[in-house]
C-alpha cells in the first residue's frame, strides 16, 4: 500500500482505564469507545535543555514530559464520567459529583484519516480534569454545544509516552488496536522449534520453555534449533563444544549439557536440555 501523504478527520476515540501491578508494570482494561469526537490538540510538554561547558553547549538534555491540551466531543459519555472522573450514579440514575473522588488514569486511544490508511494513536497515561459546564440560550437557529476534556499525558515509569500506527505497521497489530492497548514488543529471543533426533522433550518443547530433559540410547542425534525470528541467531554448545544446527552430535555416556542461546539484538534467551546416555 502506498505511504499516507495527508491526515483528516479525527474519529474513533477510546479509553482504557490504566492500574498498575506488583511490579509497576502498566495493566490496561479493554478500550471502551468515547463517540462523537469533534478535536483534539494536544502541545508536547518539555523543551531540550542545554548544559553549558567549556564556552559551549556541551551537552542537550531531553525533557520529554509528555503532552497537554484538549479533546473536544460532541457529549462526554456517561461510561467516561464514572470510569475516570469518579462521579457515581445513584438509586434513580442520577450522576453525582463527590469532591473526595479520586480520577482515574488511562490510555487514550484515537484515529485520523489518511489518503492511503487510518493513522491509529494511543496516548499511554492519561488524567483528565474536571469538564466544565457551558451552555447558552437559542437564538435564531440552534448551535450546538460541545464538551471539552483537558487532557494530560505524561510517560509510564518506564519512560514510554504514546505510540502510532506507521506505514509498515503488523496487519495484526493494527486490526487490533482497539481491542487491546498496544504494547511494544521486545525483539523475539524464542525458538520455534527445537529437536533432538527422535527422541523425546520432557516437558514437551514449547517457546516460553526453557528447561528439558531428555533419555536415549543412541550413540549420536541430530539437534536443529530454529528461531522464531529470521534476524536472531542461534548459537548450540553440547558439553561446552560448540556444533552447528542440523549437525549430528555424539553423546557421552551419563549426563550431557545442551545449552542453545538465541540473541536478537540486546535481548538473549538460554534453553538447556539434560540429555541422559544409557550404557
Amino acid at each position: 500500500m502506498s505511504n499516507n501523504k495527508v491526515k483528516y478527520n479525527l474519529k474513533n476515540a477510546h479509553y482504557a482505564l490504566l492500574t498498575y501491578g506488583a511490579d509497576d508494570t502498566p495493566v490496561y482494561g479493554t478500550p471502551v469507545p468515547m463517540p462523537g469526537s469533534v478535536s483534539i490538540s494536544l502541545d508536547a510538554n518539555g523543551e531540550p535543555e542545554n548544559f553549558y561547558a567549556d564556552g559551549i553547549a556541551y551537552y542537550v538534555i531531553n525533557n520529554n514530559m509528555g503532552y497537554e491540551g484538549d479533546l473536544e466531543l460532541a457529549l462526554i459519555p456517561e461510561s467516561f464520567r464514572t470510569d475516570v472522573l469518579g462521579e457515581t450514579l445513584d438509586a434513580n440514575g442520577v450522576l453525582v459529583e463527590d469532591s473526595n473522588t479520586e480520577l482515574a488514569a488511562f490510555a487514550l486511544l484515537f484515529e485520523f484519516d489518511g489518503d492511503q490508511k487510518h493513522i491509529r494513536h494511543v496516548l499511554y497515561n492519561c488524567s483528565a480534569s474536571r469538564p466544565g459546564i457551558e451552555g447558552k440560550t437559542n437564538e435564531d437557529s440552534k448551535e450546538v454545544q460541545t464538551e471539552t476534556l483537558t487532557i494530560k499525558a505524561t510517560p509510564l515509569p518506564d519512560g514510554k509516552v504514546k505510540a502510532k500506527t506507521g506505514n509498515t505497521t503488523n496487519q495484526a497489530a493494527y486490526n487490533g488496536w482497539y481491542n487491546a492497548v498496544y504494547i511494544p514488543s521486545e525483539a523475539d529471543a524464542d525458538l520455534e522449534s527445537l529437536t533432538i533426533g527422535a527422541i523425546a522433550l520432557t516437558p514437551q518443547f514449547a517457546p516460553g520453555t526453557t528447561a528439558y530433559t531428555a533419555e536415549t540410547s543412541n550413540a549420536t542425534n541430530t539437534i536443529t534449533a530454529v528461531a522464531s525470528d529470521a534476524n536472531a541467531t542461534v548459537a548450540i554448545t553440547v558439553n561446552g563444544t560448540a556444533v552447528q544446527s542440523g549437525s549430528s552430535v555424539t553423546w557421552e555416556t551419563g549426563s550431557n549439557a545442551v545449552s542453545i542461546v538465541v540473541t536478537n539484538g540486546s535481548v538473549s534467551k538460554t534453553y538447556t536440555v539434560t540429555v541422559t546416555k544409557g550404557e
